[in-house]
């Protein structure tokens, strides 16, 4: 899964011309929607310190390429997140390395931590850490088993199924 593609396009005409498709005046509206909601995540994140922007503006440039030729341009051709996007998409839809492992790590970590507080709420109750006997919540652990389990999805799709490029 880690091929590099065969060549990268170099411009945004190239770059529309492979990705941007049609669908039905239905599905338009509903993914022009979804694309708008997500630049509106991906702007808040250009002024919010931790918010990422880049994680919100790639779906909302995929909602683009199926509604709004228009805005999937400019997805790829403003100042703050445009080269990204571009890049993400002149190289054949590819991450780079090192941010795939910051990415499958930044999971990793949020989902021990989502575990642990789901775990402490909802299992151990009043208990004592030490003494699972005590441990007097109402779930029996499938609350952070779920977590755990979708954690490991998310790290699992980022590490085998999204391509990856070596710049």
């Amino acid at each position: 899964m880690t091929k590099e593609p065969p060549s990268r396009l170099s411009s945004v005409d190239e770059v529309m011309a492979t990705y941007a498709i049609s669908a039905s005046p239905v599905k338009r509206v509903v993914f022009l929607s979804l694309g708008l909601v997500f630049i509106v995540f991906a702007v808040i994140g250009i002024w919010v310190p931790g918010w990422p922007t880049v994680s919100w503006a790639v779906p909302a440039a995929f909602f683009f390429s199926m509604s709004s030729p228009r805005l999937f341009r400019w997805t790829m051709e403003n100042r703050w997140f445009g080269n990204a996007i571009f890049d993400y998409y002149a190289t054949g839809k590819t991450v780079p390395k090192h941010a795939k492992y910051g990415i499958a790590g930044f999971i990793t970590a949020s989902t021990l931590l989502s575990a642990y507080g789901v775990w402490e709420v909802s299992v151990r109750g009043e208990g004592v850490l030490s003494q699972p006997s005590t441990w007097n919540g109402a779930d029996p652990g499938f609350g952070p088993a779920t977590v755990l389990l979708v954690g490991l999805v998310g790290v699992w799709f980022i590490l085998i199924r999204v391509r990856t490029r070596e710049t």
